[in-house]
């Protein structure tokens, strides 16, 4: 990498990390392009000529891995199931995982609620590349042909999405406090259930087939 790669990627990283704080502190309301100079200490013509703007700076962030992780192929290869009944503890594992760190994140969690504004392009760009990355996520992981893996996960990714929002919102669901570690300890436990009856069903069905790994490959720790 020569210096001129170098600086643009130290610049780069100064802006991430400066829309990321705004994010935080300010939510998606105090994003702009002078905010963004500002905090990262760079001029406003930078942030155009990398991103072309606020909504390709939005769309870069999303798609950067730190929201939603980007899986390798040895880590899928990785965690592979072995025997049929192990679908329900993957599929729990990533989902419950993801959402877990949409929890900890202050700036994830303004960009997911972000998603249900509407009239606003900037949360039409979030909305559009977040459901593209989980998109990726889950099409991933089904390690099953036939039935449809996509509206399952859709259902409970979109559920677990209105919960963390409304938990932001200091809103209770079904008389569940969503503030609390007790509250989401019995979603996480709900969710477990239901990857256990999807598990079941694709085990029963006769239109479906688990791609599982050989049993003398020793499976991975994850």
């Amino acid at each position: 990498m020569d210096t001129n790669q170098r600086n643009r990627a130290a610049t780069t990283r100064r802006i991430v990390d400066a829309l990321e704080q705004i994010l935080s502190t300010d939510g998606l309301e105090g994003v702009g392009v002078g905010t963004i100079a500002e905090k990262a200490n760079v001029s406003k013509v930078l942030i155009y000529r990398y991103f072309g703007g606020i909504e390709g700076l939005l769309e870069y962030y999303v798609r950067l891995g730190r929201l939603v992780p980007h899986l390798t192929s040895a880590l899928l290869e990785q965690i592979q199931p072995v025997h049929p009944q192990d679908l329900a503890t993957i599929w729990s594992t990533q989902v419950l995982k993801l959402f877990r760190q949409f929890r900890a994140s202050r700036p994830a969690r303004q960009l997911l609620k972000a998603t249900v504004k509407e009239k606003d392009p900037r949360a039409e760009t979030i909305s559009k590349n977040l459901d593209s990355e989980l998109t990726s996520l889950v099409e991933q992981l089904p390690f099953v042909e036939g039935g449809d893996h996509l509206a399952a996960s859709a259902v409970i990714l979109s559920a677990l999405s209105y919960l963390t929002i409304q938990a932001q919102n200091d809103r209770p669901v079904v008389g569940i406090d969503l503030r609390s570690e007790e509250g989401w300890q019995r979603i996480e436990e709900a969710v477990k259930l239901i990857y256990t009856a999807l598990n079941k069903v694709a085990m029963e069905s006769s239109t479906t087939r688990m791609v599982l790994k050989p049993a003398s490959v020793v499976p991975g720790l994850w």
